[in-house]
């Protein structure tokens, strides 16, 4: 067996272990640092920007919701066993467009950022004596800049095979002091206010909010191999969550993807930036993992948060040239096992465009 054939074997055994592990944050949005200059729509991919070349553009992730009825969320504050399971919310939707760009600093290293903006809607919860339940609003507003890296370490020889480094940091430059309409009686001790806050009464909890307050590295890797009209990729990523703002850490996170992708009339291209690229229909399909831990707020665990969720995610790629494509992708949850009672979701939509210059 080559060198090639080793690393894709050992990568593609860890990616498999990971898949079987025991399988997330439930009304987060989910997006590594992929720029989408390869076949995959959300996996981040091995390869890297050539030298000199800029790539931009946005993501955009839309998750619907299981909501349950004020019944439901009465009975699960009133009959929970301790205050703390009985701190229960519901969330309709979830959406984070965001824009990111990124540079070639050599054919080997990429620099980038991404600048999210986060809207959720109809966030519901009992209150306080579990006798009704408030409709707290719709929190929204920039959500936290994240700068990234990414150093390929590894190709062939062919430029069929790619392996990257991928680190990160989420920086606290979110809003993090969004007011709800809950009345001010219900607010909760230690929330921050936000002075000038479009909604009244009492701050959202820090799980709630655009933005997380705490800055938070990450650290993985990505591998891509191209196989005719056929492309394998995968990737994983760890996120280190810190305290940020309410004293609250949310957890730490654990991403991993596996993508296979199809392009329709002609060998799949490494990367969607070649002159050669002659297949403009690309066909992607992968499943999209997370773990996420407790989150804890001033110490104390949220029996409420954290687990695990796996998503299938069929998708289309439309490249128009040799400078851009974009990307559309439907995930429906496969897997679903998050811890107490959280908002499950129902569907989720990823759409991606991307150019380079």
């Amino acid at each position: 067996m080559n060198k090639a054939n080793k690393l894709l074997a050992v990568i593609a055994v860890m990616s498999a272990l990971t898949t079987h592990s025991a399988i997330v944050s439930a009304d987060h949005g989910s997006l590594g640092f992929g720029i989408g200059t390869a076949s995959p729509i959300i996996t981040q991919t091995g390869v890297t920007l050539p030298t000199g070349m800029w790539a931009g553009g946005i993501i955009t992730q839309f998750i619907n919701f299981d909501s349950i009825s004020d019944a439901q969320l009465l009975a699960l504050k009133n009959n929970a066993k301790i205050d703390a399971e009985g701190d229960v919310h519901d969330v309709e939707t979830f959406l984070q467009p965001s824009v990111f760009a990124a540079y070639g600093v050599t054919d080997d290293l990429t620099l980038g950022l991404r600048i999210p903006y986060v809207l959720r809607s109809n966030v519901r919860s009992p209150d306080e004596d579990g006798g009704e339940v408030i409709n707290q609003g719709d929190p929204d507003g920039f959500g936290d800049v994240s700068f990234f890296g990414q150093y390929r370490f590894y190709h062939s020889a062919d430029n069929l095979n790619h392996a990257s480094l991928v680190i990160g940091l989420k920086t606290p430059t979110g809003r993090t002091g969004v007011q709800a309409n809950t009345p001010a009686e219900h607010h909760e001790e230690g929330a921050e206010e936000e002075e000038g806050g479009h909604h009244g009464g009492s701050t959202f909890e820090a799980h709630h909010q655009p933005g997380g307050g705490a800055w938070s590295p990450s650290i993985g890797l990505s591998f891509t191999r191209a196989m005719g009209n056929f492309s394998f990729d995968t990737s994983a990523l760890y996120t280190v969550a810190t305290t940020g703002a309410q004293k609250t850490d949310l957890g730490d996170v654990f991403g991993y993807n596996i993508a296979l992708s199809y392009a329709f009339g002609a060998p799949a291209r490494n990367n969607l930036f070649s002159s050669s690229n002659n297949a403009p229909w690309t066909a992607v399909l992968e499943l999209n993992g997370e773990w996420q831990d407790y989150e804890r707020i001033d110490g104390q665990r949220n029996p409420n948060s954290g687990g695990s969720t796996v998503f299938i995610s069929p998708g289309i790629r439309y490249s128009g040239g040799n400078n851009w494509n974009t990307a559309l992708s439907i995930g429906a949850p496969i897997v679903t096992n998050t811890n107490g009672y959280q908002t499950d979701p129902d569907y989720r939509i990823t759409y991606r465009f991307v150019a380079t210059f």
